[in-house]
């Protein structure tokens, strides 16, 4: 398994307030990059293109209120790879919350050496539009 970890942000919001954006799939079109195309979302699930890659499909496995949200592939959607997406939250004060994404991909080492860097990035992304969006409101 490679496990790819954004930096650790901290949001100037409550841990309820982020953990409930991020439960609902539908909110997660304000946070992909450009190159996503064809995004579909219910509130547990969502399916996507990357430009000049393959579909991804997500569903939601798992909300631990307030402190996680964990992601994995969805089965309808054929994809190559299996993983694991985590969102952990830590409240450091009442309207202030550190979010760090966690992703596992059960990929060869072959494989985990050429996406490690573009995965990393666009995890890191994914946190730096999160703090972005919430602290906008």
């Amino acid at each position: 398994m490679t496990k790819i970890e954004s930096k650790k942000v901290e949001i100037n919001k409550s841990s309820k307030e982020v953990f409930d954006f991020l439960a609902n799939f539908t909110n997660f079109s304000l946070l992909v990059p450009d190159k996503v195309e064809n995004w579909k979302a219910t509130i547990d699930n969502c399916s996507f293109t990357i430009k000049g890659l393959t579909d991804f499909g997500m569903k939601i496995s798992q909300r631990n209120e307030f402190t996680s949200i964990v992601i994995v592939n969805d089965e309808a959607v054929s994809m190559p790879v299996k993983f694991v997406f985590n969102w952990f939250f830590k409240s450091i004060s009442e309207n202030k919350v550190e979010v760090e994404i966690v992703f596992n991909l059960d990929i060869n080492p072959m494989m985990a050496m050429m996406v490690k860097k573009p995965l990393g990035d666009f995890v890191n992304v994914l946190v730096d539009k999160l703090k972005e969006k919430m602290e906008s409101n």
